[in-house]
């Protein structure tokens, strides 16, 4: 059925529309241009400025064309002299108190208030009082700038809070004159999205402190690109001045980010121009990594590889290189070397259930906006994936409902119908209570949330399930994966696993995988292309575990080891496991950016670029394919990691040499032949899941710990993105007020975790959001690593030590 339409003419041109749409966006169809200031398309319209002023026929004053819906046999006049001087007005008294610095504002070159003044504004002003001065800037937050007396109170920033990204992170205050815009409780913002609240400033009033006096829009280069820091693969634009990504900015892309980013994609690619950044490779001599050519540190590697057996050659790593460059790597070491043991899984922890799931979502994103129940089940979905959680809004604003399986309560909880807050190691026996539709749920399990989820999910007519990483990685993870799996076959939808970071889908296409080839076919499907394609010496074997890699290195069953773009030492779940197997492997080769902990252990370093700096593409966490275009270049003498293993197969005596990412590209073909730039590759397929296993008491004694991933830490990377450090702060721990107060500790206390196996010093964060007996503790640290508490196979206890004055004991 036909929507009903309406007629209507426009400065005499008659325009046809969908009914229901406004005057302005009749006008914008037909080409017609109307000044706007409040009015953004992806929020309802408000309005406020009264900048969108329209004439139409037989009504009594002048319209906002924003807010009047079109109606049949309308006659609107964009050009009426009343019109004309009422913009003018409006632009007149814009500007009585708006300052005329555009040759310093960041806006300058790209301001609607500079455009709509000389396209429509009265060119002088009859007001010559003085304008009214504020001290400046103000600080809103770590990346947020606020010039007040620059602020024409559209409200667009403070409506994106409360509409798009539901986080209230700026206000309106006062009235009339001395209304302005700022953060709740004046206290710095409380948002992953500010970036946005910038980006759609119509002013200079909000900047972003990293750009600020930067550069100039006519100054910049654009470079369209793949955000790859969080995994969902935002279409984004990199601004490049000399040389350098100044800064960062969202891509329209409907059917991923549409035109939204988080502030790590805003912000976090600042490292790529950090000073820290590895320049020439280097090589470990009486001790100490010393600088070295490449043709010294290639011969090295070459030399060893030729020296140990295939089977004891070992990669961990890829999810950071473009998916041609993991081609190259795995067509190296399984068509050169001849080795299976590779896997770029490796924050995967043993025997969980990660490695029993091919990760990655079943769905389009852009089919989050029309979900009526959305089930997260061990997803922080703002923490780990922000812009889902843009999406997920969208749905709930159409009135879907939020169903959390958590141990930890979500940021985004007061849109969140049904909060299964449950304790670690629960979250099976809370999912058979909701399956059940039983009222009777875990301890601690608050059984009116429970009913609430009950109900939801038997009318869900348009459901999405998904699973994270806190719910795979915990205890009784493979039994929570179970039962999700027969939630969503209730309902006959997939089941979307939100796990891996970068390109860790185009990790998986490639093939760094042990049990899968290239295109993420499993290898008995792809063995005689495999072999045809790279020769038949090519390993088509099933190989080790990432978790698998690291036990045997333990053992000393690997000689040669590559850390590939990844850190295990931050990454693997039991430091001290690593430890174990960097003792024991012979070569221990990093190709990598930055001296990570791992690099700093290494043998030999080989410096890498990174995306902004490379060709190719990215795989999304939908399987979309997207295009990257080199907007920079590497530092000093830097390789991509596909020209890093065509010399070394060179050395090796083999000939692995390609014109560019298009010929790998097209070689992938052979064995993905739906790959095609902008459009999704098949999902990964589930596997079978194991006979349920006893699980496993948490050792020890002392408080459960829970790791979790959050959206600003300080690792390797990110701690070399300045805004990002200052947003992630010192390491910190979150624990339950009953548990502060039995201990003596306050918010923002000095404590250390002590575990079996280390200890990490943190401050303490007091807040509800966890139950009792448990301490929530961020991965991503570097001085406060997560890993060294536990060893990545049973739940762990830990003891927390005040370091306060008043302090006491360290057990619940």
């Amino acid at each position: 059925m036909s929507q009903p339409t309406v007629t209507l003419t426009i400065d005499g041109r008659t325009v046809t529309v969908p009914r229901g749409t406004t005057v302005y966006q009749a006008a914008r169809a037909a080409g017609v241009e109307i000044p706007i200031f409040c009015y953004h398309d992806r929020m309802p319209p408000l309005g406020a400025c009264r900048m969108c002023l329209v004439k139409v026929e037989k009504m009594p004053r002048l319209q906002t064309s924003c807010t009047l819906e079109a109606a049949d046999g309308m006659v609107v006049s964009t050009t009426a002299p009343e019109v004309v001087a009422g913009q003018r007005a409006i632009l007149e008294f814009l500007l009585i108190n708006h300052p005329l610095d555009c040759p310093i504002c960041d806006k300058g070159g790209e301001c609607p208030l500079q455009d709509q003044t000389v396209r429509f504004g009265p060119g002088r002003s009859r007001f010559v009082e003085a304008k009214r001065d504020f001290a400046k800037p103000v600080s809103l937050g770590p990346v947020l700038v606020l010039d007040r007396e620059r602020c024409i109170l559209c409200w667009r920033c403070v409506r994106f809070g409360e509409i798009v990204a539901g986080d209230d992170a700026l206000k309106g205050f006062e009235r009339g004159f001395r209304s302005e815009i700022n953060t709740p409780f004046t206290v710095p913002t409380q948002s992953k999205f500010i970036g946005n609240t910038i980006a759609i400033c119509p002013v200079g009033a909000l900047t972003a402190r990293p750009y600020r006096f930067v550069a100039r829009p006519w100054d910049n280069r654009p470079v369209p690109g793949a955000c790859t820091l969080c995994g969902v693969g935002c279409a984004v634009e990199f601004d490049v001045r000399d040389g350098r990504v100044v800064r960062v900015r969202a891509r329209e892309e409907p059917a991923v980010n549409d035109i939204w980013l988080c502030d790590l994609g805003f912000f976090g690619h600042a490292a790529v121009s950090h000073p820290d950044r590895l320049r020439t490779p280097l090589v470990r001599r009486d001790g100490l990594l010393v600088e070295a050519s490449w043709d010294e540190a290639l011969d090295v590697v070459a030399s060893r590889l030729r020296a140990a057996a295939p089977g004891r050659v070992a990669v961990l790593g890829g999810a950071r290189l473009t998916t041609e460059d993991a081609y190259v790597a795995v067509r190296f070491f399984r068509g050169v070397v001849g080795t299976p043991h590779l896997d770029h899984r490796v924050d995967a922890a043993p025997g969980g259930a990660s490695l029993l799931v091919g990760w990655g979502m079943r769905r389009p994103i852009a089919d989050l906006d029309r979900a009526d129940v959305v089930v997260l089940v061990g997803c922080d979905l703002t923490e780990e994936y922000p812009v889902l959680w843009l999406r997920c809004k969208r749905a709930v604003d159409r009135g879907a409902a939020v169903i959390a399986v958590t141990p930890r309560r979500l940021e985004i909880g007061r849109f969140v119908r049904a909060h299964l807050v449950h304790r670690f190691g629960d979250g099976a026996r809370v999912l058979d209570a909701l399956l059940a539709g039983t009222d009777s749920p875990p301890a601690g399990v608050d059984p009116a949330a429970l009913a609430a989820a009950v109900e939801a999910i038997r009318g869900a007519r348009s459901p999405v399930v998904m699973v994270g990483r806190l719910a795979l990685e915990a205890p009784d993870g493979v039994e929570i994966l179970r039962r999700v799996r027969d939630l969503a076959a209730r309902w006959g939808v997939p089941v979307d696993v939100l796990r891996g970071k970068g390109n860790a889908r185009g990790a998986a296409l490639a093939g760094l995988l042990p049990d899968a080839g290239p295109g993420g076919r499993p290898l008995d499907e792809v063995r005689e292309v495999l072999r045809s394609a790279w020769g038949s010496a090519a390993s088509a074997e099933v190989g080790w575990t990432a978790p698998e890699i690291v036990e045997r290195a333990a053992r000393g069953e690997v000689e040669v080891l590559f850390a590939l773009g990844a850190d295990p030492a931050s990454e693997v779940p039991d430091r001290s496991r690593w430890s174990d197997a960097r003792r024991r492997v012979s070569l221990l080769v990093a190709v990598d950016a930055f001296l990570s902990p791992t690099a700093r252990a290494a043998d030999v370093v080989l410096p890498a670029l990174m995306a902004p700096e490379k060709d190719g593409t990215v795989c999304g966490l939908d399987g979309r394919v997207h295009r990257l275009h080199a907007a920079v270049p590497g530092p000093g003498a830097a390789w991509a990691e596909a020209t890093i293993f065509s010399a070394l197969a060179d050395r090796l005596g083999r000939v692995l040499v390609y014109s560019g990412w298009e010929e790998i590209f097209d070689e992938m073909r052979a064995f993905a032949p739906s790959l095609a730039v902008g459009e999704r590759i098949p999902p990964p397929p589930d596997r079978p899941l194991p006979e349920p296993a006893p699980q496993e008491a948490p050792a020890g004694d002392g408080f459960v710990l829970i790791p979790g991933d959050v959206l600003f830490d300080r690792g390797a990377v990110t701690s070399r993105s300045p805004a990002i450090a200052e947003l992630a702060g010192e390491p910190w721990a979150l624990l339950h007020p009953a548990d502060a107060s039995r201990l003596g500790v306050a918010d923002g206390d000095p404590v250390v975790l002590r575990g079996e196996r280390g200890e990490a010093a943190v401050r303490a964060r007091v807040a509800p959001d966890i139950l009792p007996g448990q301490v929530f503790l961020p991965r991503g640290f570097d001085e406060a690593p997560a890993n060294a508490l536990a060893d990545g196979i049973r739940p762990a206890r830990v003891r927390i030590i005040p370091l306060a004055a008043g302090g006491s004991g360290g057990r619940p």
